[in-house]
């Protein structure tokens, strides 16, 4: 027999002599996407429903051409109205709001990315058959809930211009700095919704459920947004019809009767 023992000889690695390009995968590399998101701030109002004339004042001040409806007879016909307005007037309408006796409810903020849509709650919604103002004004029946109604915000889509290319001549004004700055810009659009409740459901049942859920298009409207942007939203009159997306979203009965004004104003795009 001869006496065995272990080679002591150290093995090179495998990788010896390998660079770290050389472990890149092959074939077309995939661009990394930047994460772009919005923050809309919903400040919220109730107004006493003896003052909506006050309103008036407000409207003028404001650019009602900006905005695109899915539907501007349907709209209508839900009696709503909105208008938009930039960061110079944004003060001017909630101290007139304030002067119209309007409540200020706690203001709700929103962190959004692209295709992601947030939905503001309003109110509880039973299992129940509802009529609705759909496209074109017609009136239609669904059966809703149990969920929740509300309105849906959904960012469209979130660009900037690009940023010009440098030069050795500088600016000769301010304005000249201001228009070459890039723009931030975003698009939302904005409808009334009635979500039913999959909390705790299996995926399959969740998917089920949610057929049941109702958008109200003819009650929507989209709009591009630079930050200190707003839009304003409420009803254009006082009517508790729940027929009307202005009765059912915007309106509250009983003994003191309000409406809900909604100031969607976009705070940042980064």
């Amino acid at each position: 027999m001869l006496p065995a023992g272990c080679d002591n000889a150290q093995k090179k690695s495998e990788t010896e002599g390998i660079k770290i390009g050389d472990l890149a995968p092959t074939g077309k590399r995939v661009q990394p996407q930047v994460l772009r998101t919005i923050d809309i701030e919903i400040v919220t109002y109730e107004l006493p429903v003896g003052n909506i004339a006050s309103m008036e004042d407000i409207w003028r001040m404001l650019k009602p051409g900006t905005l695109r409806y899915d539907d501007l007879d349907g709209f209508a016909a839900n009696g709503l109205r909105a208008a938009m307005g930039n960061f110079a007037a944004f003060d001017r309408v909630t101290a007139m709001l304030k002067t119209a006796n309007a409540k200020k409810l706690p203001t709700i903020s929103l962190l959004m990315s692209g295709n992601q849509p947030e939905t503001v709650n309003i109110a509880r919604m039973p299992h129940k058959t509802i009529s609705y103002i759909a496209q074109r004004g017609v009136v239609k029946n669904a059966d809703v809930g149990p969920g929740i109604a509300g309105l849906q915000i959904l960012p469209r889509q979130i660009a900037s211009n690009p940023i010009p290319p440098r030069t050795s001549k500088p600016p000769e004004s301010y304005v000249e700095v201001q228009a070459n700055r890039p723009q931030q810009l975003a698009s939302i659009q904005i409808t009334p919704v009635i979500l039913s409740s999959t909390e705790g459901a299996a995926p399959a049942l969740a998917e089920r459920i949610r057929q049941n859920d109702l958008r109200i298009y003819s009650a929507g409207f989209s709009t591009k947004m630079n930050p200190g942007d707003f839009v304003l939203l409420s009803p254009r009159e006082y009517n508790p019809d729940e027929t009307t997306a202005a009765g059912r979203f915007f309106t509250k009965s009983g003994l003191k009767p309000v409406i809900t004004v909604y100031l969607l104003v976009c705070v940042s795009i980064f």
